[in-house]
């Protein structure tokens, strides 16, 4: 097997589109590598049957695979409130170990050419009262793939986003230009934040996303050329 990599996948803000542009980034590296999906926190589970909490967002990756994949290594801190991971952890009385999430994910880098990691919200939202996101990212040693909006005021929030990893130098891979939500129009402001966020992350490649697109070329040339 090739020498296994991995990407962080962050956003900008929370329903920004994380899931569904790690969906397009799974099927992209599928058709060239053994890719698997990585969700260290997710908040907002339900109960089965059973009790056992299920993730929705694996759930919602994993609803066309026929692979069998356990759900306690791909997410292993599962939620019921949908809230901040640092508030869920405590309400369910538990603490967030960034070490016990860096042992599921050497499994899974042991066991995969590809890794694909979703975070919870964005970089500064907290894990514990003394860790937040971006202490993960550091820990695993991901480059990151970041999640952004056309819509107004993503200028401010995408450039602090990026001066952050800058700060902790933590490699950006991709800027994601996601219209799959929110369906802004392209007009002038649209084509600008385009231009203005491809300039201030250059020579960082962005990729554009448009309206329920389920299938794109720009993140399947991205993938691709990422493995050669």
């Amino acid at each position: 097997m090739a020498h296994p990599q991995s990407f962080f996948v962050t956003g900008t803000d929370t329903e920004i589109g994380k899931t569904y542009v790690i969906g397009l980034l799974m099927q992209a590296y599928g058709e060239v590598s053994k890719t698997a999906y990585f969700k260290p926190v997710q908040t907002g589970c339900y109960p089965d049957a059973d009790g056992i909490l299920q993730a929705p967002d694996f759930e919602e990756v994993y609803a066309q695979s026929t692979s069998q994949v356990c759900q306690d290594l791909h997410v292993p801190y599962r939620f019921e409130p949908a809230c901040s991971p640092h508030l869920a952890a405590s309400l369910a009385g538990e603490t967030i170990s960034i070490a016990k999430i860096k042992q599921a994910y050497d499994k899974l880098m042991h066991r995969y050419e590809t890794v694909l990691v979703e975070g919870a919200g964005g970089l500064l939202v907290p894990l514990s009262n003394r860790r937040f996101m971006i202490d993960l990212i550091a820990e695993l040693g991901c480059a990151v793939i970041v999640v952004t909006s056309p819509r107004l005021g993503t200028l401010n929030h995408t450039m602090l986003t990026c001066m952050q990893l800058d700060a902790y130098k933590i490699p950006i891979a991709a800027l994601v230009y996601n219209n799959h939500c929110n369906i802004d129009p392209q007009n002038f402001i649209y084509k600008d934040n385009k231009v203005t966020l491809s300039q201030f992350i250059a020579p960082v490649p962005l990729l554009e996303t448009g309206y329920q697109e389920t299938d794109n070329d720009s993140i399947r040339r991205f993938c691709h050329e990422s493995l050669i």
